[in-house]
């Protein structure tokens, strides 16, 4: 049989795209599978049936929109991830953090931050990410939000647990802030065309002017339009995997379209990268496992899970204006350095700031009535009402002529939602869940959050503190009463270690047992990040990447090759 491909890569995301385009690079012919499609300007969805019907992931149910929710009943966690080209970077708040030395203790392999940091820097050049220009462009320093949470940080008392202050910080951000007004369209580093920032604050439901400087079209766009003598990239979407088996020196994979998983095709490849996310990597590996396809998967799959510390916080009804429909989703970050948990894992986290568009704003203003509104509203009724009176009974009156100021009147302030703020937490969690596949092959994650109480009690500790020093009132996450927190930042399952007995896979990404079989995406970190984990995911990547030798004479896949 022939050879089609030197590698498939499985999923867009962090690791997978970084890959892609690094094969590419070497000379390889790459074959990219994606489940979801591809978005392009514009074509993200906004009016409420398109919410319905393209926003989320379900296809049980007939849903292949841009994001799955996943909730294990017997777990304390649900979970969020992106479908679509380019992954999570569709729908993360576009944060680039590095991970602090200290929390690299216990990785294997030597892998160190100082040993990754020129790889960080790979990242950054490839995303062009910066800092918020809150400090040096008037247009961007116009977010309250960001001004807020700056303030609010420079009052805040230090924590007895701290080991230094708490430190506000402007965290580089993959947005484009470049152009000569919102809106403007210029072509990025890659060429491709790209929006300056308009602060509508869409970012985690895709950005429709491409103002976000996601995957598809950095590492992606590159990879796809890079010059004669190297490799090739062969992209498809909505091409959803379900099987991966080794067959001698090649491994075959079966994938459908997911709207008809009955017709199946099959592509063969000498090596392939799985980068389908932590839940995504991790579910497939099982069920090959329990059908006897990948037999040799050894017992760390499914172990290390964790969801990264998030946690959600609101702060209602503070002093001043926040506005945070004004700019992107997160602008701004206080870092926080802890005491190590009892046993000497280390803590630390992150409270970021978050903002949401002008269309949640609207949808809260019609869910929770507003005084002010109601009686905007009575008051234009009644005046219309005494006009039409008037006018029967043919009273002459002089009144307002221009009632504009009336129409506005009637309309909500958003006082409730100008004088919220939304807080996203993170830090170091334990990574002591597990995923397995249930009876019906569902996958589940079990993760208890007694174990990772101390970050959790520290992060609700701080969170408070911000909302006094706002002047407003704390409201916690209400599926925290429930003992559940949302992860949209889900790592492990498929940890790497120095050997089979310590990890799945190895620091070079490989499949313990199964040459030329490679996992690279969020599932490989072995513990929480602390940090937002995108960056960390990627320059590991680039890393396991540049182990890969540049494709020769001797390994070269010829187009005739043929197997046994």
């Amino acid at each position: 049989m022939k050879i089609d491909f030197d590698y498939v890569v499985i999923g867009s995301g962090f690791g997978g795209s970084v890959m892609s385009c690094r094969l590419v690079e070497k000379g390889y012919n790459v074959c990219l599978l994606e489940r979801g499609r591809q978005w392009k300007m514009h074509e993200f969805p906004r009016r409420p049936n398109e919410i319905q019907d393209n926003m989320f992931w379900d296809p049980e149910d007939g849903k292949y929109g841009l994001m799955e929710f996943r909730d294990t009943p017997d777990s304390d966690v649900m979970t969020l991830t992106a479908s679509g080209l380019g992954g999570g970077s569709l729908i993360y708040a576009n944060v680039l953090y590095r991970m602090p030395e200290e929390f690299f203790a216990g990785w294997p392999g030597g892998l160190t931050r100082q040993k990754i940091e020129p790889y960080y820097d790979k990242v950054i050049s490839m995303m062009e990410a910066r800092p918020y220009p809150f400090n040096t462009d008037p247009y961007y320093q116009d977010t309250p939000k960001t001004a807020a949470l700056k303030k609010a940080s420079l009052q805040m008392q230090q924590n007895p647990d701290s080991l230094t202050p708490a430190e506000f910080q402007l965290p580089p951000l993959a947005v484009r802030f470049e152009g000569e007004f919102p809106g403007h369209q210029t072509l990025n580093s890659h060429g491709a065309i790209q929006s300056k920032c308009n602060k509508c604050g869409e970012c985690d439901l895709g950005c429709n002017i491409h103002a976000k400087n996601t995957l598809d079209l950095n590492y992606i766009f590159r990879a796809r339009n890079l010059k004669s003598g190297t490799g090739k990239l062969d992209v498809r979407t909505q091409a959803e995997v379900s099987k991966i088996e080794h067959l001698d020196d090649h491994y075959k994979i079966t994938f459908h379209v997911p709207q008809f998983p009955s017709q199946e095709f099959v592509l063969t490849a000498k090596k392939v990268v799985l980068s389908a996310g932590s839940v995504g990597s991790t579910s497939l590996l099982l069920k090959m496992k329990q059908k006897g396809l990948l037999p040799k998967l050894n017992r760390w799959l499914g172990q290390k899970w964790c969801g990264n510390g998030d946690l959600l916080g609101t702060v209602l009804n503070t002093q001043d204006n926040n506005d945070p429909t004004n700019g992107p989703v997160i602008t701004g970050a206080i870092k926080y350095s802890m005491k190590n948990y009892p046993d000497g894992f280390p803590h630390g986290m992150y409270l970021e700031d978050a903002g949401f568009p002008n269309s949640i704003a609207w949808y809260l203003s019609g869910k929770v009535p507003q005084v002010e509104g109601i009686m905007g509203v009575l008051c234009l009724a009644g005046t219309t009402l005494k006009k039409y009176f008037c006018k029967i009974l043919r009273i002459k009156t002089k009144s307002e002529i221009n009632v504009g100021d009336q129409f506005a009147a009637a309309l909500d302030r958003g006082t409730f939602t100008r004088k919220a703020m939304v807080l996203l937490g993170m830090g170091r969690d334990r990574s002591d869940g597990v995923v397995s596949l249930r009876e019906d092959g569902q996958t589940v994650i079990n993760w208890d959050i007694k174990t990772s109480d101390l970050h959790f009690d520290r992060m609700r500790e701080e969170m408070k503190k911000v909302a006094e020093n706002l002047g407003g009132t704390f409201v916690d996450n209400p599926l925290t009463h429930l003992d559940k927190v949302i992860a949209v930042h889900p790592l492990g399952g498929c940890p790497m270690g120095d050997t089979a007995d310590s990890g799945l896979v190895s620091t070079n990404g490989e499949v313990f047992g199964y040459e030329g079989l490679y996992v690279v995406d969020g599932s490989i970190l072995p513990t929480s990040t602390g940090t937002n984990p995108s960056l960390t995911i990627a320059a590991v990547a680039e890393f396991i990447a540049e182990q890969i030798p540049a494709k020769t004479a001797q390994h070269s896949l010829k187009a005739d090759q043929t197997v046994p």
